[in-house]
Formats: structure tokens, sequence, C-alpha cells
């Protein structure tokens, strides 16, 4: 409805008035994709962003296919820069079918993803197999198994990162709840705690 989307519609704005360009979505997002490429077009945004999608729950190379036809329908786009396998669900063949678009021109990059520390290790194992031009990988300040294998061997391989659950689905703001922002933080530039995390990650 034009009520909810009144609200995204000004977080879009925002974010592009603030200079950032990657936006991660996935077809098993709900409405996301749909509602992602209904205001991307409206706003004659979708050139000044880094599209970034998934091959999300699907086996098989038809089933590959099939899904991220139906994203550039929903987004409204012929090609997106990044297109990821979601959490190393029948990685060889949706990656196989990842690099036949990029090939096709219709993906930029490829990658794998997952969210949980338990699956670093099998994440470590598939980036020396495969070498994805990305990964995608939960991090933060109590959750660091990433410095162990991921970070080293993406490094090694040159291998783009990015992080998700910077902010712990938000329990992290539970933990500094009425805490002051330590003296130090202004020396790196973080306002708050959200930028103080964030800045962790990035670091």
């Amino acid at each position: 409805s034009e009520g909810a989307r009144r609200p995204l519609r000004e977080v879009l704005r925002r974010f592009l008035a603030a200079g950032a360009t990657v936006i991660d979505t996935a077809p098993t997002y709900g409405s996301a994709e749909d509602v992602l490429g209904a205001l991307l077009e409206e706003a004659g945004a979708r050139a000044q962003v880094f599209l970034a999608t998934k091959l999300s729950g699907v086996t098989g190379r038809d089933a590959g296919h099939a899904q991220f036809a139906a994203s550039l329908r929903c987004l409204r786009t012929d090609r997106v820069e990044l297109l990821q396998v979601h959490n190393l669900r029948d990685t060889a063949t949706q990656l196989g079918v990842a690099r036949e678009l990029k090939a096709e021109g219709r993906v930029k990059y490829v990658g794998l993803t997952h969210y949980l520390e338990s699956a670093h290790d099998e994440l470590a194992d598939l980036m020396a197999r495969h070498k994805p031009d990305f990964v995608q990988i939960n991090y933060s300040p109590i959750a660091r198994g990433i410095e162990r294998r991921v970070l080293p061997l993406a490094g090694d391989l040159g291998i783009a990162v990015i992080v998700n659950r910077a902010f712990e689905d938000g329990s992290l703001f539970e933990r500094v709840r009425n805490r002051a922002l330590p003296a130090w933080a202004a020396e790196v530039g973080a306002e708050s705690w959200a930028q103080l995390f964030l800045k962790f990650a990035l670091s």
C-alpha cells in the first residue's frame, strides 16, 4: 500500500543522499525485491546502486536460472552487480549458474553467503575450492569467527567481504543500553554505538 511504501521511499532517499550504494536483497526476503525494484524505478536511481541478490533455496540449474529471471523482473532491471549463492545451498550448481550469467553480462560478480559461526569452516573450504569474487558472512564484536580462516583466506585470494549481522540482529544495542560511548570513540569518528560497531567491522 502507499502508506507502507512512504517510509521506505524516505529510507531510500536518505540512503542515496548519504552516498550509500550497496543494497543486498534476495527472492526469499518476502516482497523485498518487488518493492525495491519499484522504488528504484520511481526514484530513477538504478544506476546509483550496487545491487546484490541471491540464488536462494533452489536446487538444480534450471531452478537457479528461473529464480534469477524472476528476480530481474521484480527488480525491474536487466542485470545485477552481485549474485550470491545463499547459505551455501546447492553451492557448486548454483555458483555455476551465477558464472554462466556473469559470462552473459547479466551479473558482474558472483559470491557465497552464510550468516552463522558454525558455517565458517565450510565457507572457507568452499572459498578455497571455488574462488568466488565475494563472500558475505556474519561479523561483530561478539562474533569474530571469520578472523580465524575466512578473512585471511579472503585476503590471500583477493575475495571481497560483505559483513552481515553487524548488530547481532539488534541484540548488541541491548548490551550497551544506557551506557555512554567510550571517550576514545571520537578519535575514530564514531558518534553512536551503531557507528562504532560498524567501524569495528570495517576495521
